[in-house]
């Protein structure tokens, strides 16, 4: 197998990408840029050729459709490459300096995996529901992630995925939620999913005065705020209702994804599968 790697980044953002090359230096990889459609220079009108106004997870932001649509161009790079995976990167995140190595040797990669989460998310209380069946490749887990776990600034994607995901356009989620929120999102069903723990990534890696670019968020009033907060308390029932089973029966624990951003092996290190 063969892994390609892009990185989504403003082309304006000159202090991120000074940073991010350093990441990428450290763990060993060489992206290919991607520039992020700006939310300052397209405007909403034109982003409705490709989203929706409204989705499952409520009224859709015009920064969060810029950020979708952003990834849709970097699956569409990939797709026309001759790589059978892709790493997608956003540039604002910490990398481990082993990254490089679990894209050199592709042998650990699940059968039926669409998305491998490189990533942790930046929430101190929240539990992601991990199978119990996987598999340790360099020191860290390899578990199917079967409960909602935000963010999507380091996944490694199947051409598969990728273009199922392509396929379901209009979109009309944020990226993350479109990915991995498999309640809300009804592609993210299609995709199995899993995760590395401890992650391989995590966001926060901030250039002074990059941060925050873009039109103010915008927040619903009335009705539609009411809708957006019963369709995400639906979707947030749903999937408590849905994982329960797989924790009561010991199938799956809840856990917090934690960072490393340590190498924790030697690449010479086989995966081996644990239970």
């Amino acid at each position: 197998m063969k892994a390609a790697v892009y990185l989504i980044g403003l082309r304006q953002a000159k202090g991120r990408a000074a940073l991010m090359q350093r990441e990428l230096d450290q763990a060993g990889l060489a992206a290919t840029r991607v520039d992020a459609v700006d939310s300052t220079a397209v405007s909403r009108e034109e982003m409705l050729s490709q989203c929706r106004p409204e989705g499952n997870w409520g009224y859709f932001q015009t920064k969060d459709m810029a950020c979708t649509l952003s990834h849709a161009k970097a699956w569409e790079a990939f797709l026309g490459s001759d790589a059978d995976v892709a790493l997608i990167l956003e540039d604002d995140v910490f990398l481990s300096p082993d990254t490089g190595a679990w894209l050199a040797d592709l042998s650990w990669w699940p059968a039926d995996a669409g998305i491998v989460k490189f990533e942790r998310w930046r929430a101190n209380r929240l539990q992601v529901a991990l199978g119990k069946d996987g598999f340790t490749h360099l020191g860290r887990e390899v578990r199917q992630m079967l409960s909602r776990h935000a963010g999507g600034a380091a996944y490694v994607i199947s051409r598969k995925a990728a273009q199922h995901l392509l396929d379901s356009r209009p979109f009309c989620i944020t990226l993350d939620n479109l990915l991995f929120n498999f309640d809300a999102s009804l592609p993210a069903r299609g995709i199995t999913v899993y995760q590395v723990q401890p992650a391989l990534a995590e966001q926060g890696n901030e250039a002074p005065g990059e941060v925050g670019v873009g039109p103010p968020r915008h927040r619903p009033r009335g009705w539609p705020l009411i809708r957006q907060k019963l369709r995400r308390g639906i979707c947030e029932f749903r999937g408590g209702f849905r994982i329960l089973p797989h924790v009561v029966l010991g199938r799956a624990t809840l856990e917090k994804i934690r960072f490393d951003g340590q190498a924790l092996a030697t690449p010479q290190t086989q995966h081996t599968h644990t239970a």
